[in-house]
């Protein structure tokens, strides 16, 4: 197994740390919750899959917010392609 070095900004680290369970390592956390996801089939099972994960603080909601609203605007998906 070969080891890469990764940086993050410090608050996706604080957000891993606090979902981190003990003994785990960051290593781990990451590929649980890569898991999680990539095993979800639908919106609920992601959410489901994201009940332990720490809140984004209310600067950065705001922030997904705004960028979702302006990437909605250049959404070329048809419905179909949502099911």
């Amino acid at each position: 197994m070969s080891i890469k070095t990764i940086a993050l900004d410090s608050r996706v680290y604080e957000r891993l740390a606090m979902v981190k369970t003990e003994g785990e390592s960051f290593s781990k956390v990451i590929d649980r919750l890569l898991s999680e996801v990539r095993s979800a089939h639908s919106g609920s099972d992601i959410l489901r899959g994201l009940v332990n994960v720490v809140p984004l603080p209310e600067g950065d909601s705001e922030r997904f917010v705004e960028v979702v609203a302006e990437n909605r605007g250049s959404e070329t998906w048809k419905r179909r392609d949502l099911r």
